[in-house]
């Protein structure tokens, strides 16, 4: 019978023919040997697919799915179908990891005994790199500290907005038998926030979760994508409801062992606001703040949700950013004064860079 792997390495990939052979190299080119590593060809139109294939050809660590495109979330599920590991870790095609990554994450993993074990990454855009770290305490957490340190403030530290883990799941890697539950559950229509929606309902099934503070393993390369195209085409407001939806309804299914209301749902909100706040920010200017007709559908409809009216019961109350305490007054009273003052503000933060 043959041995189980201890990891499986799964890369989606969707049209990056230029960052895939890179992501795959850093992959082979680990100082641990007990992985295999399944490529998600999520339906590309480049080379993308047709390099896969090559590496697979050279190396039978390596298998390759070919599949339509359907998103990441879908690629990962088909991913995870495949995985014999013990262990998930994820990796953007488009990144790339330290040649002892696996190494001290599944070290880790053995000697802790940990479902989850956790690292830092670098940031990576054009020739600026910053290394970015959690904002919680090193170590191992049992179930007992999850409950104290952890959970308290797993989606916001309590400062506006400071995450107290990064949601980014290509830093981690999960139990198998933990992941999948949640992974699959997740509506393959998120296209934002996909790791969000996997990670935090992961976190609450763990019984172990180590962090290593200090320990880079992943790089995380920011590229222009058609992304903001699309922001400025449908302003995510739909699908931000969707992921907070989704995020809502698995921390309520934990309400028998944490309270929920109390503890997660005032960071849920938090999280909301933070979302709401860089979708929209990146769309408001002069003439669409007046006069754009997607723009006003957006704040009506954010504003007349059970999810803007949450986010603003809360946000309204607590100490938030200058600019995302604009930005709600805009969309809670989309008056003339109201918007100048938006506007006014924005203009005195590109006079101060």
């Amino acid at each position: 019978m043959k041995k189980q792997l201890f990891v499986s390495v799964i890369v989606p990939a969707y049209n990056i023919e230029d960052y895939i052979g890179e992501c795959i190299e850093s992959i082979i080119a680990q100082t641990y040997c007990d992985w295999e590593l399944i490529l998600v060809d999520d339906g590309a139109t480049d080379r993308t697919g047709e390099i896969c294939d090559e590496y697979a050809k050279k190396d039978d660590r390596i298998r390759v799915l070919h599949k339509e495109n359907g998103g990441l979330v879908s690629a990962r599920k088909s991913g995870l179908k495949e995985a014999t590991g013990e262990y998930i870790f994820y990796v953007d095609g488009d990144d790339w990891i330290t040649p002892d990554a696996l190494d001290v994450l599944c070290t880790c993993a053995k000697e802790e005994s940990a479902d989850i074990v956790i690292a830092d990454y670098i940031h990576v855009q054009a020739d600026e790199k910053r290394l970015i770290s959690q904002e919680l305490r090193a170590g191992l957490y049992t179930k007992e500290d999850l409950y104290k340190e952890f959970y308290p403030q797993m989606l916001c530290t309590g400062e506006y907005y400071v995450f107290g883990i990064y949601p980014a799941l290509d830093v981690k890697i999960i139990k198998r038998n933990i992941l999948v539950n949640h992974q699959n559950a997740v509506d393959d229509r998120i296209r934002l926030g996909e790791d969000a929606a996997c990670s935090y309902g992961c976190y609450l099934d763990a019984e172990r979760v180590f962090y290593l503070k200090g320990k880079y393993v992943h790089y995380y390369r920011m590229r222009h994508t058609s992304i903001s195209h699309a922001i400025k085409k449908s302003l995510y407001t739909k699908e931000i409801e969707i992921l907070i939806n989704h995020l809502r309804t698995r921390f309520w299914e934990y309400s028998e062992k944490i309270d929920v209301l109390g503890v997660l749902e005032p960071q849920l909100r938090m999280y909301t606001c933070y979302m709401v706040d860089n979708m929209l920010t990146a769309y408001i200017g002069f003439w669409n703040l007046f006069f754009g007709k997607e723009l006003k559908a957006a704040l009506l409809y954010i504003r007349e949700s059970e999810m803007g009216q949450k986010m603003l019961q809360q946000c309204s109350t607590v100490r938030t950013s200058s600019r995302t305490k604009r930005l709600l007054k805009v969309i809670e009273n989309p008056n003339m004064i109201s918007k100048l003052d938006f506007l006014l503000f924005r203009l005195y933060e590109r006079c101060r860079r």
